[in-house]
């Protein structure tokens, strides 16, 4: 089975064949990598990195097509491929992730993390000054009032 790569995109960013980014990439929109980056990726529509380009840098994006090389983790709020030209070194947090044969993935893999339940740990909270005391009071006044009420037993 072929993959599908997005051809016909807009892009807000594009890092041409012959260049190079050491920094950080912020978008609004998608971003399209031919060239070297050094730094990180971070983009609310697509991020593609293409065939020659060579990314040491973690990648956030909604989806995201992997045919060149990246270093780093990436983040996928849908889809993450890596094509068969492509390699991945570093871990993913992604919805879907598809790998076509030939393709390279390292590293660790989530997938749908917010499908997940949470479980949360029950809170186990130290014992203020302020309760401490309170508790002592509280406790004080149970003695007390047992003791009332024992006298009165007697009395009675």
């Amino acid at each position: 089975m072929a993959f599908m790569k997005r051809t016909s995109k807009d892009f807000d960013v594009i890092v041409g064949l012959n260049s190079s980014i050491n920094g950080d990439v912020v978008s609004e929109g998608s971003v399209r990598i031919d060239g070297k980056v050094s730094g990180s990726i971070t983009a609310k529509g697509d991020v593609i990195i293409g065939d020659n380009a060579i990314v040491d840098a973690d990648v956030e994006a909604s989806y995201c097509e992997i045919s060149g090389k990246v270093n780093g983790s990436v983040h996928s709020e849908t889809l993450l491929k890596i094509f068969k030209s492509g390699e991945l070194n570093g871990d993913i947090t992604v919805s879907s992730f598809t790998i076509e044969e030939g393709g390279i993935f390292r590293g660790n893999c989530d997938i749908n993390p917010e499908k997940k339940e949470k479980k949360a740990k029950p809170e186990t909270k130290e014992p203020t000054k302020e309760n401490q005391n309170q508790n002592k009071n509280n406790n004080n006044n149970n003695k007390n009032n047992n003791s009332s009420n024992n006298k009165q037993k007697t009395i009675s």
